[in-house]
């Protein structure tokens, strides 16, 4: 009985710590969605801050970086926007209407970032999305 006895505890020890160990992993990983999230968001208030008729090529990179680090988060939608917001600012380095293009592609960057990673159908609506506010 007693072997019995510290066997159940044994098991019940395991099955809570699994059951803490599982809720503590999802935390950690809720918490670091919102740390990258947060670090995109803070890339793209500087982004919005910056000029891109004074400096093209300033933009430019600030844009890559928030796109490297969506890629690298595995924020595959607002990788795939900002790398689209990226070749149309290559086209518009003239800076005619460059100013309604860049508060489109941002806005829609801000809503691709505060809906944290997207499903591929999602991602394709937030284009679509950039295109009708585009008239593309």
């Amino acid at each position: 009985m007693l072997v019995e006895t510290a066997w159940v505890e044994e098991g019940l020890k395991a099955s809570f710590s699994g059951k803490f160990a599982g809720a503590n992993a999802m935390k950690l990983d809720h918490d670091s969605l919102l740390l990258v999230r947060a670090d995109l968001a803070d890339q793209l208030a500087l982004l919005r801050l910056s000029d891109f008729t004074a400096s093209p090529v300033q933009y430019l990179l600030r844009l890559e970086g928030l796109r490297d680090t969506a890629l690298c988060h595995q924020f595959g939608a607002v990788a795939e926007i900002a790398g689209c917001f990226e070749n149309a600012l290559h086209g518009a380095l003239d800076g005619r209407g460059s100013n309604t293009m860049i508060e489109n592609y941002t806005g829609i960057l801000g809503e691709a970032i505060g809906a944290s990673q997207l499903e591929p159908d999602i991602a394709q609506a937030l284009l679509a999305s950039v295109a009708v506010r585009l008239h593309i």
